[in-house]
């Protein structure tokens, strides 16, 4: 009797990990490092723009002589698209900010996160679509908020975003995963090393965001806790020097990974806001690259040294 009830269980078991493979969306899909060499990249999230104040970007740029890519919303590239259109292509990436709401159902079961990740991945493809038809087609994309608008923990709809990725047909993700674990103010976790996700015969390759402009900040919700905040618990901004030394340890860090340093700076708050530290450091940056002879690059550029890499066997 029991030996008939385990091979039962046994055959049970088997059949819920093979139906399991088309819902769980970690369940085929392979990690692989890479090493791209040491790097650094300027990814700007446009947030906030819009057709009145993207002249105070512009503008802005103008004092800057190094390439960045450029992460535009939905509402953005419909509602000015000749005005991004515009832009130097050499000094500038376009590629998009999605907002790619998986389902108007939201769900919390992990064993179920394929049929997001499929949700997910069809408004990817929507949202890229409308992006190539205003400004060209994005090599890859940033999603906008922490979450994206998934019902998981963390690292479960992190899988989902670069899962979904994959399956749009993306050649890279430019994550936020890291930043997303650590409040605003705080520094940063160890930098993760570049790494390909592969399903099947495709792939993707996944450039984790190591700083992020965060650090300049205390929480958003945090101004009622600062009226009732006594003396000797001052709340402030970081100044530029603090976050100038929070860049070097995460820029070492990734040059012992052999991987680019991605550091993600919304430049609406030097151009538009009046919080010049901003770009106050990346001008810094620029110049520690100049001086320490670390190139910089666009997010782009990776998927194609990845690639030379592989046509020449290097590992």
């Amino acid at each position: 009797m029991r030996e008939g009830q385990g091979r039962l269980y046994g055959a049970l078991r088997k059949l819920y990990g093979q139906f399991q493979s088309y819902l769980d969306t970690d369940t085929d899909v392979e990690i692989a490092p890479v090493a791209l060499g040491f790097s650094v990249t300027f990814r700007h999230d446009m947030d906030r723009f819009d057709a009145n104040t993207f002249d105070d970007f512009l503008r802005l740029e103008e004092q800057i002589d190094a390439p960045s890519t450029l992460f535009f919303l939905q509402s953005q590239y419909t509602d000015f698209p000749e005005r991004i259109g515009s832009l130097d292509r050499d000094k500038f990436e376009l590629a998009l900010h999605s907002e790619a709401k998986a389902t108007p159902i939201c769900w919390s079961l992990f064993q179920l996160s394929r049929l997001a990740e499929r949700g997910y991945a069809r408004r990817l493809q929507h949202q890229h679509r409308r992006f190539a038809r205003e400004l060209g087609a994005s090599q890859g994309h940033a999603a906008h908020s922490v979450n994206n608008y998934l019902p998981f923990q963390g690292w479960i709809n992190w899988n989902i975003i670069e899962n979904a990725s994959l399956r749009a047909g993306f050649a890279y993700v430019s994550d936020w995963r890291l930043p997303s674990r650590v409040a605003e103010g705080e520094e940063f976790m160890q930098p993760w090393p570049a790494y390909l996700r592969r399903r099947g015969a495709h792939t993707i390759l996944v450039l984790p965001t190591c700083w992020d402009d965060k650090y300049f900040f205390y929480s958003y919700e945090d101004h009622y806790i600062r009226r009732t905040a006594p003396d000797t618990v001052p709340y402030r901004p970081r100044g530029t020097d603090e976050a100038w030394h929070s860049f070097l340890r995460q820029a070492e860090s990734c040059r012992t990974l052999n991987t680019p340093c991605v550091l993600n700076i919304h430049p609406w708050h030097a151009a538009s806001n009046g919080q010049p530290q901003f770009y106050d450091l990346k001008r810094r940056i620029i110049d520690w690259c100049v001086e320490q002879d670390v190139p910089i690059r666009q997010c782009r550029e990776y998927p194609m040294i990845c690639a030379h890499r592989d046509e020449s066997g290097d590992r």
